[in-house]
């Protein structure tokens, strides 16, 4: 049988007759995800594609050429917020944002002025360490329920966090703008958000040594519109070179201590602050150790300050946990800590993946903060949290 030739007019036939299927399938995919029928009332989200730009085209992040967004969130659809929690997870860590979800409701947040958005990456062709492989197709059943999840194309590990960090920093400038305050923090991170909540609203000031405190008192008051960020201040930390998951070459970080930075654990930012870090990052090779390079490096490089909010984390478990096991009392005037952390002084704590703590934690500060009863250890019988030998990074404070 001889093979007819194809003529010019047939094959410019077959691609636009694939290129309109194309389309046609995406149209109807697009459709079925905006008519999506909305969650059961505990667990209302605006709709998943709700908005033009949610799915911008492919774009550069830090030395990537290209990343896409396979799955976006529409949360911050609506203005204004007060903060927005931007959570790192793993796609392997459902049961840790499930419980970040319910003990910390979306109802919750909105009452706070807040909304919550986990980042994600592609974690479907390559497991690693603790961190087991999860099909692409259930972490986009998953946004499709919850509509809070922004997934990238990139491989999700521990050593592509700087990307996260950096996609997490980018997305909320670009798709939460109305949030006054960028919240960013670690899934398996405890983090009493009514305190934080409080602590925001009271106004925040930073004193001579750049350590933040609630209120005026005649020091510095730091702005929603200023450039700032505030967390746990890590000074004099220098690389591990021995052996291990952390360990770091001399070609990797050539440096003998770190810059001071913030744990990537959680802190707080301005858009502005946000802005300033992902400008000074077109310039600086990308470092796989997330918070030193964006909250250490870049953040330094920008004239970025961070300012020190030692005295409410600590950095151990027991201690957030002996707390919450003191007795239940309604709290007074004279309570020892501030009204704003009344978990024992603390908001923030590890629940080292402990879906359980984590939700004793979140419970137990809700019904603090909304019913007034907290829990009241005897003092000294709590283990130090050792965090409160951290300063801040003074910049400009004349």
């Amino acid at each position: 049988m001889v093979r007819r030739p194809l003529v010019w007019w047939e094959c410019v036939a077959g691609v636009v007759t694939a290129a309109a299927l194309m389309l046609m399938v995406g149209f109807t995919w697009e459709a079925g995800q905006s008519i999506l029928p909305p969650p059961p009332a505990p667990h209302c989200r605006p709709p998943l594609r709700g908005h033009p730009g949610l799915y911008p085209p492919p774009a550069p992040l830090l030395d990537l050429s290209a990343t896409s967004l396979v799955a976006n969130s529409p949360a911050c659809n609506t203005s204004p917020l007060l903060f927005v929690l931007l959570v790192m997870s793993h796609p392997s860590h459902a049961s840790l944002r499930d419980a970040q979800r319910k003990y910390a409701s979306w109802q919750a947040l909105d009452a706070l002025g807040a909304r919550r958005v986990f980042f994600l990456a592609d974690s479907s062709r390559t497991g690693q360490s603790e961190y087991p492989a999860v099909p692409l197709a259930t972490v986009l059943q998953e946004s499709a329920l919850h509509r809070d999840l922004v997934v990238a194309d990139f491989q999700d590990h521990y050593r592509n966090l700087t990307y996260k960090h950096a996609l997490a920093l980018s997305w909320a400038n670009r798709f939460c703008p109305h949030a006054h305050y960028l919240l960013k923090m670690d899934d398996d991170i405890m983090v009493d958000v009514w305190g934080v909540a409080k602590l925001l609203r009271a106004g925040l000031v930073v004193d001579r040594w750049g350590v933040v405190h609630a209120g005026s008192g005649g020091r510095r008051k730091l702005e929603p519109w200023g450039v700032w960020t505030a967390g746990l201040v890590q000074r004099g930390l220098k690389p591990q070179r021995g052996s291990g998951k952390w360990r770091v070459t001399h070609g990797e970080y050539p440096g003998r201590v770190y810059p001071n930075f913030l744990a990537g654990w959680a802190y707080l930012a301005t858009h502005s602050a946000a802005a300033a870090i992902m400008r000074a990052a077109a310039n600086v090779t990308p470092f796989w150790i997330d918070d030193v390079h964006m909250t250490g490096t870049l953040a330094s490089a920008a004239g970025v300050p961070r300012y020190a909010l030692n005295q409410h984390y600590t950095l151990v478990k027991s201690a957030a946990t002996c707390c919450l096991q003191g007795p239940q009392h309604r709290q007074e005037n004279d309570h020892p800590w501030p009204l704003m952390a009344p978990l024992c002084g603390l908001l923030v704590a590890p629940s080292e993946k402990n879906v359980s703590i984590l939700e004793t934690w979140l419970t137990t500060a809700r019904a603090c903060h909304e019913g007034g009863r907290c829990p009241r250890p005897l003092p000294n019988t709590c283990p130090p949290s050792y965090p409160h030998y951290g300063v801040g990074t003074v910049i400009s404070l004349s």
